[in-house]
């Protein structure tokens, strides 16, 4: 999902209501007579989108900022390039752990981020060796400092 291909619910219904607010702004300036009910309906339409925009922001942010993270790997293309990122990673404390396969594991995501601090993106169906060589990393990382590996959940 990218932020050009978000059309959720929430927006749908904030697109509507601004349209009535769009609407009441011409109607306001036609009809001197209702001006004063136009102008709550308008506000009150403009107030209702707002508040669904303001809804929906946090998951867009999160979606955008996992999209980012994604695109800074995508870059690297040898597994010498994953290892200098590994070591990066793990000096600032932002390890990543990259998921393969049809479905996403929630429960080994919530595993890693509550006890080990590691963010965990799902990759879909294409494995690629480069990522793997960073996956083996994170692993051997937590055998060694946590006496734990990813393959043993």
């Amino acid at each position: 999902m990218t932020e050009t291909s978000f059309d959720s619910v929430e927006l749908k219904y904030a697109k509507r209501f601004f349209g009535i607010g769009i609407l009441c702004i011409g109607l306001y300036f036609f009809n001197k007579n209702w001006r004063n009910v136009i102008s709550k309906i308008m506000i009150g339409a403009f107030g209702i989108s707002l508040l669904l925009n303001l809804y929906i922001v946090p998951r867009v942010y999160r979606t955008v900022q996992l999209n980012e993270v994604y695109y800074e790997y995508s870059e690297l293309e040898t597994c010498e390039e994953m290892e200098k990122r590994f070591l990066t990673d793990l000096k600032n404390e932002e390890i990543v752990y990259f998921q393969f396969g049809i479905g996403y594991d929630i429960e080994l995501a919530k595993t890693l981020k509550e006890k080990y601090k590691i963010q965990s993106i799902g990759m879909g169906c294409t494995i690629k060796s480069e990522y793997e060589c960073y996956n083996k990393l994170v692993n051997e990382y937590l055998k060694e400092k946590h006496n734990d590996g990813i393959i043993d959940y």
